[in-house]
């Protein structure tokens, strides 16, 4: 035991003067510095206590009431360190030499006690260790030293529901940590003196230790953590162990009775071992403590976003409104990286900077991580940077990478709360799969634009032929129109033909800026078979170029979908042109067919087929990957976007075996909802 508090003392002093070293300019690491070589001392003087108490058996001359004197008056200065260290946390800005010229009080009354313990009222000087006797000023230091504690704690409480941000956070775990571990001390020490349980008494540098290095850890690491999520996962997990420990214990005692060994035990285990872990799945649920449930409903509404919103300057948007919800806070910027500097809006962070290698060392920082530091060139700067943007958090993505592709930046919460470390993790993790999404989202757009633009040059030829014809025939007539302008007939033709041949070249064009343009999807209820129709009608010129009959058999019942037009007519024209480019060198009949169907569950089923060469096996499982192609002309990014839009319409695609010829590839679109108003 004596060797151990020994230990303790210098691990005391080690941790104590780390502390000072992360941040001697801050007066909270001041405050503990003194605490420490308090608590250094008492661990000290009660070591030598102790040693002298076991050498009294050998040799009577040992006397260790003067290290038990020495033990108290240290422990009597607690109270008074205890309140500096209060103040040096809510007031914010004030030095330890005015704080100690404050304490006035509280020093007197740290003095008076130290003073006691060195009379004979506080220890008789006839009190031997075979023989202790405690005086009426034992008395009057242990209900001083109560009250005083008491009165820490009452003020600890009040300054804590004045207190906002992460002085209220520290305040949590001062008054949780300090006064319940103090109160804790007297107890056991009054129980050691005056019960038989001496060796109570002799737990009190192990509880001072407990609470010292619980201490150090919350007012002095830089990663924030919420005092009650602490205390309630640390009360969870001792619920568990002992849950486990006790009821395997009883348990295998009341089957021994009737299951032998070692069949007893192992019941027993496999019992307790599920309940123990439900229980602590439930109790995570009922504490709120379970992170990973709140960051699973958020991923699977950044999923929900990115399917929704093809667009991935609108996909940033809706990024910072849902950071915005999820941090509690009006402000929340996603910043790019733009070559020589991060960029969003109005917000602006430089590579060229301090600041910068100093965030991505870390891959996040806060006000009050910084706070906690030593004062580095890259820590003051990095510092500077969030108070003039008004920045509560701001994370890199990927985390330790030292040039990351995202920063994202949180002002401050609604609730003036710090961001404590889960949350940083948290943000973290969503912030690395908001830059897979985003990256993910500009892929798909730009193939999206290549493959349009390459659909574009395939249709060019036959929609150029398409618009010609009706050229030619305003052509025609405006060459008529002088000469035979007063003949009635030629007026009626003219009136009957010209509009329909304008409408039909204003409906090509319209069809080729859809092509051309992405846009978000506008969903509507549409007749699928007219949008089949359609793009039969536009691609019925280029198949019979090449020699290839379409023919459609849509029998579906309801063909009533929930879709946008134009990228349905997308799908159908990449399917169409992949069909088109399969057959192109088959000799024999060259067919291509449409067919649809309903299914039972109330969805529509669209097939093309064709009869040339088909897929082969190993192709399947890639077939709608990028770049995956069966041609050895193209990107492969047809079928890729294919099942993008249709990914984004809750539709699916597929190429089944049919056992004939060629390749069919099956859409299955959803039951619609029903409309507004039917």
């Amino acid at each position: 035991m004596p060797e151990l508090i020994f230990l303790s003392a210098l691990l005391t002093l080690i941790v104590g003067a780390t502390v000072f070293w992360v941040n001697p300019q801050r007066t909270v690491n001041q405050v503990f510095a003194l605490l420490s070589t308090a608590t250094t001392l008492w661990l000290f003087f009660f070591f030598l206590a102790l040693r002298e108490g076991a050498r009294y058996a050998v040799d009577p001359s040992s006397d260790p009431i003067p290290w038990l004197r020495a033990t108290s008056s240290v422990g009597a200065t607690f109270p008074w360190i205890l309140w500096l260290l209060i103040e040096s946390i809510t007031a914010h800005g004030r030095t330890l030499r005015q704080n100690i010229a404050k304490s006035f009080p509280w020093l007197i009354f740290a003095v008076l006690l130290s003073g006691l313990c060195f009379t004979n009222y506080f220890i008789p000087a006839d009190s031997t260790p075979e023989n202790p006797r405690r005086g009426i000023g034992y008395l009057v230091y242990s209900a001083s030293s109560f009250i005083l504690y008491v009165l820490l704690l009452v003020l600890a409480y009040r300054q804590l529901r004045k207190e906002t941000g992460v002085r209220k956070i520290e305040m949590q775990f001062l008054t949780l940590n300090c006064g319940l571990t103090c109160l804790l001390v007297i107890a056991l020490t009054a129980a050691g003196s005056y019960s038989d349980y001496r060796f109570l008494s002799r737990l009190s540098p192990l509880v001072i230790l407990i609470f010292y290095i619980l201490t150090a850890w919350a007012v002095s690491v830089h990663r924030i953590f919420d005092a009650r999520q602490v205390f309630l996962s640390v009360v969870q997990r001792l619920t568990f162990v002992l849950t486990l420990c006790f009821g395997i214990f009883f348990l295998t005692r009341a089957l021994h009775k009737f299951i032998p060994a070692p069949f007893d035990l192992l019941i027993s285990v496999v019992v307790f071992s599920s309940i123990a872990f439900w229980l602590q799945r439930l109790s995570s649920e009922w504490f709120g403590i379970s992170l990973a449930q709140k960051i699973n409903i958020t991923r699977r509404t950044i999923i929900d976003l990115a399917r929704s919103e093809p667009s991935p300057d609108k996909l940033v948007v809706s990024f910072e409104t849902l950071l915005r919800e999820w941090g509690q806070t009006s402000y929340a910027r996603l910043m790019f990286d733009s070559g020589e500097l991060y960029v969003s809006g109005d917000l602006e962070f430089t590579k060229n900077r301090p600041g910068h290698a100093a965030l991505c060392k870390d891959g996040w920082s806060t006000p009050e991580s910084l706070q906690r530091q030593r004062a580095e060139p890259g820590l003051v700067d990095l510092k500077q940077f969030l108070t003039d943007a008004s920045l509560a958090l701001i994370v890199t993505a990927p985390r330790g990478s030292p040039s990351p592709s995202l920063l994202i930046a949180l002002g401050t919460k609604v609730n003036h709360r710090p961001f404590t470390y889960p949350e940083v993790q948290q943000l973290q993790d969503l912030a690395e799969f908001m830059d897979n999404i985003l990256a993910r989202s500009r892929l798909t757009m730009q193939a999206r634009q290549s493959e349009q633009l390459a659909t574009i040059g395939l249709l060019g030829a036959s929609l150029a032929h398409e618009i010609r014809n009706p050229l030619v025939s305003i052509k025609t007539f405006a060459h008529l129109l002088p000469t035979r302008f007063d003949d009635p007939e030629f007026r009626r033709r003219f009136n009957l033909l010209i509009p329909g041949e304008v409408d039909r070249i204003d409906s090509l064009t319209q069809q080729l800026l859809d092509l051309s343009n992405p846009r978000r999807h506008q969903m509507e209820h549409i007749s699928l078979h007219s949008t089949v129709r359609e793009t039969v009608d536009l691609m019925l010129t280029r198949a019979t170029e090449a020699r290839i009959s379409i023919s459609s058999t849509l029998t579906a019942a309801k063909d009533t979908i929930h879709a946008d037009a134009s990228a349905i007519r997308q799908v159908l024209i990449n399917l169409f042109i992949n069909a088109i480019q399969a057959l192109e060198h088959q000799d024999t009949d060259r067919r291509i067919e449409i067919r649809s169907r309903s299914s039972p569950n109330g969805s529509v089923i669209l097939e093309v087929s064709d009869n040339g060469p088909g897929i082969p096996p190993e192709q399947r499982a890639k077939l709608f990957h990028p770049f995956a192609s069966t041609k050895t002309t193209g990107m492969g990014l047809g079928l890729a976007v294919c099942s993008d839009i249709l990914h984004e319409h809750r539709a699916t695609i597929i190429v089944p075996e049919t056992g004939r010829p060629g390749a069919t590839f099956r859409i299955t679109f959803p039951a619609p909802p029903p409309q507004v108003g039917a």
